[in-house]
């Protein structure tokens, strides 16, 4: 009987987590795992189920939750699995910022400064998450339906709900839905994808992160003409 090494399944968890944000959930193969890990197929299938399970793994990997000194990775199912991400999502992912400046109809440059540090402190946490959930939830229902709607979904909605106050608009118009959108993707940008960009800036975290603020601080400045309109109203 092979004896399993100690440390074996978070090595395990590591390569899953690098291979399923690679390669994506459909072209990604146990033998693929295997390789990047170490170990044959073989030896691969005494530590976790199936593929399954593998993505299972790497989720919690990506969450910073994988059973340290396990020897075997027992998955619940994808469904089960997810609703156990959104459930953890809504304790772990805060957002007191945001949430504060909603619920008293601010969105003044304190506002702003504070968001824009609290969105990209969020996805520079959760970075490993998010890359793994976009180059895979497209192709998991159990996973795009909660991707889709409780996270990435329900925060783009909250910030273009933001970004209408600071426009002092009743409802978001075309224009500050597409503001909202080029923000956030500017700020993800900044905050993770840049670091696995082959010709990234020559900027280190702050400054990059300052960049965000500023834009940030210009993009959602009150226009003139709306303010000196909104007066005469």
């Amino acid at each position: 009987m092979r004896l399993k090494k100690p440390g074996r399944l978070e090595d395990i968890a590591a390569a899953a987590l690098a291979v399923f944000t690679r390669q994506g959930y459909r072209l990604t193969q146990m033998a693929d795992v295997a390789r990047e890990a170490g170990l044959s197929a073989g030896a691969l299938y005494s530590y976790v189920a199936g593929k399954e399970a593998l993505f299972e793994l790497a989720l919690a990997e990506a969450q910073g939750l994988t059973p340290a000194g396990a020897a075997r990775f027992e998955a619940v199912g994808l469904g089960a699995a997810a609703a156990a991400l959104v459930t953890a999502a809504a304790g772990r992912v805060r957002r007191p910022a945001l949430d504060a400046a909603l619920a008293a109809g601010r969105a003044g440059p304190d506002e702003v400064r504070a968001v824009a540090v609290e969105m990209l402190e969020m996805l520079a946490t959760h970075r490993r998450l998010i890359w793994l959930l976009d180059r895979c939830a497209a192709e998991i229902p159990e996973v795009a339906a909660f991707y889709g709607s409780e996270l990435r979904g329900r925060y783009f909605r909250d910030l273009t709900r933001f970004a209408a106050l600071a426009a002092g608009e009743t409802e978001p118009g075309p224009a500050t839905r597409a503001r909202a959108r080029a923000l956030l993707e500017m700020a993800a940008w900044m905050a993770m994808h840049r670091l696995r960009d082959p010709q990234p800036p020559a900027v280190d975290d702050a400054t990059a992160h300052a960049a965000v603020v500023e834009i940030m601080l210009a993009s959602l400045a009150p226009c003139p003409a709306a303010t000196s309109a909104a007066k005469k109203a």
